[in-house]
């Protein structure tokens, strides 16, 4: 299985590369600790014992906040650097392993960062 995690990126925002590594950081550790938690770490064997792919792609924000109403896993800033407390600044939409057919159209219209 050829699974794919992917992040999405709040385009609406600046962010110095350094805080943008370490808010994707947290949406992925987050993401693989939650899913640990519900479902045991040995679901994880087959992403981490493969290329543990990644995608990361921009993201208007107003659909950032859909997807999290919607319950996936969203990162907000605490606000210590270079952000407003609270800011939302990434969303991890989960693990998949689509072919280009099988995508989501919205997803085939985001850009990667």
């Amino acid at each position: 299985m050829d699974l794919k995690m992917y992040i999405l990126v709040n385009q609406d925002i600046k962010m110095g590369k350094g805080k943008l590594a370490g808010q994707v950081g947290h949406a992925v550790a987050s993401f693989l600790y939650d899913y640990a938690l519900m479902n045991g770490a040995e679901e994880l064997t087959d992403y981490m014992e493969n290329d543990q792919k990644k995608i990361i792609l921009k993201c208007p924000q107003e659909k950032l906040e859909e997807l999290e109403e919607g319950g996936y896993l969203a990162i907000r800033d605490k606000g210590y650097t270079q952000l407003e407390p609270d800011t939302l600044t990434c969303v991890n939409f989960g693990m998949y392993s689509w072919t280009e057919d099988d995508k989501p159209d919205w997803i085939k219209d985001l850009k990667l960062l």
